[in-house]
């Protein structure tokens, strides 16, 4: 049998940068990792069945764009594989309706929001209160990452109408628009990534949908503090190893959380693509991770993660 120390699934093209950086680090810790993508995921399916392949870790970035890769998530779980992320905790944080609800009880500002029920379920539905949340106000789908089927400055009834005909099966949020302060010329909005209990910050224009290298020493220190324990509040939450978050500095100079869990996070170094995440954020998360698979396999330490 061969046994490697994480198995890592892919198949978007632009994740093959960030497996290969993932690859160099793995080794140089002295630890092996084993790649699968469409072209070897049959054969690797068997080697795990017939016991000829083992993993200790796995790491999944191929099952939410490619449901061939749903057969291995089912296998790995029944081996008992230790996933980065747990699977069943990443479908249910990725539900933005319930992370609201979930947010709310744990403590943690998040903009007023009203949930609904898929189109599908109730066509009708009547939409109240409606000038608690202001306008213009963001409307969102339950699910989904990237901006898809997010409206930024939805007006009226008209709007969520046609949202919900579009996503018809989901739950949609009528969510209330932040506008940040603006911090030395920047808007107060940060893309902030939690990888195995590191935190790693970047600026995140929610305009322009582009991101810049952050440095602690550009905001107060408290305001970072307490972003960085947000973070790790909202991983204990999740139960999460690794997601990304945006945070909002409010006018009146408070954080709050206005995208709140996506498992799937844009691994892309900033150098190789304009609208990517600068290369030292990107950096600080695979080495954590790295060294999170380290403790566990070389040192037998039982590390938390939140």
């Amino acid at each position: 049998m061969e046994e490697f120390d994480i198995g890592v699934a892919w198949c978007w093209e632009f994740d093959k940068e960030m497996v290969f950086e993932l690859e160099r680090c793995i080794q140089q810790k002295g630890l092996t990792i084993y790649q699968i993508a469409p072209y070897n995921l049959e054969e690797t399916l068997g080697r795990l069945q017939n016991n000829q392949l083992k993993f200790k870790f796995f790491l999944d970035r191929a099952s939410d764009q490619n449901e061939e890769f749903e057969r291995l998530i089912q296998l790995i779980k029944t081996l008992g594989i230790k996933m980065l992320n747990d699977f069943d905790k990443a479908l249910w944080s990725a539900d933005k309706a319930t992370m609201h609800l979930e947010f709310l009880s744990a403590g943690i500002q998040v903009p007023y929001t009203l949930i609904l029920s898929p189109f599908e379920q109730e066509p009708d539905l009547r939409v109240e209160n409606l000038e608690k949340v202001g306008i213009p106000f963001v409307l969102k789908p339950a699910h989904g990452g990237s901006g898809e089927g997010v409206v930024m400055d939805a007006k009226g009834i008209e709007d969520i109408i046609k949202a919900r005909e579009e996503f018809w099966e989901d739950k949609y949020l009528i969510q209330q628009k932040i506008n940040p302060t603006e911090i030395s010329g920047k808007r107060g909005w940060f893309r902030v990534f939690y990888s195995c209990g590191t935190v790693a910050i970047c600026w995140w224009n929610d305009l322009t949908r582009l991101s810049e290298p952050f440095f602690p020493e550009q905001i107060d220190q408290k305001i970072y503090m307490n972003m960085e324990e947000l973070t790790r509040k909202i991983a204990g939450v999740c139960e999460l190893d690794l997601f990304s978050t945006e945070i909002a500095l409010s006018e009146n100079d408070k954080l709050v959380v206005v995208d709140y869990v996506n498992d799937q996070c844009d691994l892309r170094k900033k150098s190789l693509h304009y609208d990517g995440i600068p290369d030292e954020v990107v950096q600080k998360v695979l080495t954590s991770l790295v060294e999170y698979v380290y403790a566990y396999t070389r040192q037998n330490i039982g590390l938390k993660t939140s």
